[in-house]
């Protein structure tokens, strides 16, 4: 998918930040912020409330600074963060979709013993099913 559209990756903090990201928001093309940190720049709430509106004319715009950006639907907008568990306000929770991509070795063990489990004792894994249903 993002590939073909030339990824456009950028970090926090360097003085043409919002011009690219503007570009981005005007091509078309989905933007990957890097190295975020527990705070995050308020000048990028209009991406993360989807505040594109439409003009009089019919366009789709978005104000980003002190600039009114063509919007493009194209354009998608992602964040990681090298922090292993990040903690971020809720103000911030709520404007987002976290995922956790975290893998830890006893989740992996616990994954492959179920897996195992199901096919060598189908019974068992049968009963651990209905045990989880009735609990819930």
């Amino acid at each position: 998918m993002t590939k073909d559209q030339h990824l456009l990756v950028l970090k926090f903090g360097p003085p043409t930040f919002l011009r690219d990201i503007g570009g981005a928001i005007r091509n078309g093309r989905p933007c990957l912020i890097e190295d975020v940190e527990e705070i995050i720049d308020p000048a990028i709430d209009p991406i993360l409330l989807k505040q594109a509106y439409k003009t009089d004319g019919g366009m789709k715009q978005m104000r980003l600074g002190d600039a009114n950006l063509d919007y493009d639907d194209g354009f998608k907008f992602f964040m990681t963060t090298k922090m292993p568990n990040p903690h971020y306000l809720p103000e911030v929770c709520i404007k987002v979709t976290l995922i956790n991509f975290t893998v830890t070795f006893e989740g992996l063990q616990e994954q492959l013993l179920g897996d195992v489990v199901g096919k060598e004792r189908s019974d068992i894994e049968k009963q651990k099913d209905e045990i989880i249903v009735s609990m819930a």
